[in-house]
């Protein structure tokens, strides 16, 4: 469950930001991306330790296995994180010089 969880934290704060753009922006959208960055920086901290489960346990030919996908799919994690938090922080900037 912990393996998805936190990469769609990664993914949702940001579109939180997107999505509330129009209506009612957030005050701190910084915030939300520093969470979403956290989330994704520990979905590839726990890749990691699942590699390194594996290795402890001697499975060797587990790893071999599963390495490209895990690398694929942290490059994708952070490809889309970073991609949705620029997005989302190029949208916020400049909204509060429009009150003065």
């Amino acid at each position: 469950m912990v393996p998805v969880l936190l990469p769609a934290v990664a993914f949702a704060l940001p579109v939180v930001i997107i999505m509330r753009n129009e209506k009612r922006p957030v005050r701190r959208p910084w915030l939300f991306s520093l969470g979403s960055f956290a989330a994704a920086l520990g979905a590839l901290c726990q890749e990691l330790w699942v590699f390194y489960l594996r290795a402890d346990k001697g499975d060797v030919s587990g790893m071999l296995d599963t390495a490209g996908a895990v690398l694929v799919i942290g490059i994708g994690i952070s490809l889309v994180c970073l991609l949705l938090n620029l997005i989302a922080l190029g949208l916020s900037w400049g909204d509060g010089e429009e009150s003065r």
